[in-house]
């Protein structure tokens, strides 16, 4: 079976600038290095779809291995700039024996099971539609749409709750039937286009592709292989899981950072660290590629013990800044206004008297060639997991604070002036500096993180944090629900490690 991969890069768009739906531009283009290299580790031919522009990204700059490359794409019509699964139903319809399309967010580390990839017909799991993400979508097509594939508009005015089929990885044995199912989305999408105004664009991707494919499927009698048996509400709530790069290869072989993942920076953060760990002259030449072209990224490192990050930490973004002062002004109150003023004082001054002491850079990026295997070391075998030894890490800093700046720093990444919420109480703002030009990370921990990282001061093994954190819990919660708590706190250790806040001791 062939495996293959899309990308399609707009006319304007530039790989550096734009960040195609990530965090930032690096994690996309780590993103396909990491995917495609991990594909040919495994499978060792894989082809590559794609339009003059994003083959000189992946083949001449980034210098990718892929096996065969069809420039199939470059006369291709995108018909809209925000239906961007079409390039890849564009590639199904190029295809003449078996194949499976793989996303270039997914990441695989051991071979796919056999018999799936003997499926007729195959794709990653079934979605069911909620009120989250499809049915919305749904009363918005069916108001303004005039054409809907038959099995479309039976399965939409059934009345029954509405499936799809998450197409992550697509395709399968049955070459008559992939074929259809291309022609009948471009069907869909281009009997449509004079109403593109009256709906949500990107939303509309997931009809075309994902519920057309499922209910095609279904209406022929076809079988759909799945990779994931399990069916999953399209909140997306339990796919937290594709995102654990720290759970390979011994927890988990299949990452798929689907939605709102991708966007995430400490997911892209981790992934930047499996590419490091895995393929560092690739990831070297990324971070390359944005120095040379004198542009700021969240990720650094030393190539031949040059210097590749970080600017000077003098003060924090003006963004953040103003976005707290904006703050600062909505409240209501005269005494709450100069509470919450004197307290972003004090938390500013003592976040910057932290990071001007802190080690140098070089320090930092020997740190997280260290980290990359904290959790493995720590977790990969849980039958001695719990007699292991670990401490604090020492470039770390908590600043208490009467307001939640942690949670409005993050904030002002990914939001608007008006989305920004001050929040009153007791709040833990953990500093991890960074060997980035972010130069620092900065986490909301909770009450009992707080106290396993006070306990930390000296070594304890995991066994021993948690049998002391049991004076701050309840008797009937140690007496009826003990195994819930020690996760809890195994949990709370393990995100700990992952921030770089608890090292292996």
């Amino acid at each position: 079976m062939n495996l293959i991969q899309t990308l399609y890069i707009h006319a304007g768009k530039d790989p550096f600038k734009d960040s195609f739906g990530w965090a930032a531009p690096e994690f996309h283009l780590m993103g396909w290095a990491l995917s495609c290299l991990q594909l040919h580790k495994l499978y060792g031919n894989i082809s590559l779809f794609a339009n003059s522009p994003a083959t000189h990204l992946l083949i001449d700059t980034l210098q990718l291995p892929y096996s065969r490359v069809n420039l199939s794409h470059d006369k291709f019509d995108p018909i809209h700039p925000d239906l961007w699964t079409l390039t890849k139903i564009h590639t199904h319809l190029q295809q003449e024996q078996p194949f499976l399309h793989i996303d270039g967010d997914i990441f695989l580390f051991e071979l796919f099971d056999p018999d799936l990839l003997k499926g007729e017909v195959i794709a990653q799991n079934v979605e069911l539609a909620t009120d989250y993400y499809y049915i919305p979508s749904q009363k918005e097509l069916m108001q303004h749409f005039t054409f809907f594939p038959p099995c479309v508009k039976k399965d939409l005015e059934s009345g029954t709750p509405v499936y799809a089929a998450n197409t992550g990885i697509v395709g399968g044995n049955n070459i008559s039937f992939l074929n259809e199912y291309a022609t009948v989305a471009f069907e869909y999408v281009q009997k449509n286009a004079d109403k593109f105004q009256y709906v949500n664009m990107k939303r509309f991707n997931v009809f075309y592709e994902q519920h057309l494919y499922y209910v095609l499927a279904k209406e022929k009698g076809i079988q759909v292989d799945f990779l994931i048996k399990d069916i999953v509400e399209d909140s997306g709530h339990d796919y937290v899981c594709l995102g654990d790069f720290h759970d390979v290869p011994f927890n988990r072989s299949y990452l798929h950072l689907l939605g709102n993942l991708k966007k995430d920076e400490f997911t892209c953060m981790q992934m930047a660290a499996k590419l490091r760990e895995l393929y560092p002259d690739y990831y070297e030449r990324i971070i390359a590629l944005f120095r040379d072209k004198k542009m700021r990224i969240h990720t650094g490192c030393f190539i031949n013990n040059v210097i590749l990050s970080t600017q000077p930490i003098d003060e924090l973004n003006n963004t953040y800044l103003n976005r707290l002062k904006f703050i600062a002004e909505k409240c209501s109150s005269e005494i709450e206004k100069e509470l919450f003023q004197n307290d972003f004082k004090t938390f500013y001054e003592n976040l910057l008297s932290f990071l001007t002491d802190r080690n140098s850079v070089k320090d930092l990026y020997e740190r997280d060639l260290s980290a990359q295997y904290w959790y493995r070391d720590l977790f990969a075998d849980m039958s001695v997991a719990w007699h292991q030894t670990v401490v604090r890490c020492s470039k770390t800093k908590i600043i208490e604070s009467a307001f939640n700046w942690a949670g409005l720093f993050n904030q002002t990444k990914f939001m608007f002036f008006g989305d920004l919420q001050a929040e009153k109480g007791e709040f833990y703002n953990l500093i991890v500096p960074e060997a980035s030009d972010n130069g620092f990370s900065l986490y909301d921990v909770k009450d009992f993180e707080f106290v396993i990282l006070q306990l930390l001061s000296e070594p304890l093994s995991i066994h021993e944090i948690i049998t002391k954190l049991q004076v701050y819990c309840e008797d009937d919660v140690l007496q009826h629900h003990y195994e819930e708590y020690k996760n809890l706190m195994l949990f709370s250790i393990k995100q700990l490690v992952l921030k770089k806040a608890i090292r292996p001791a």
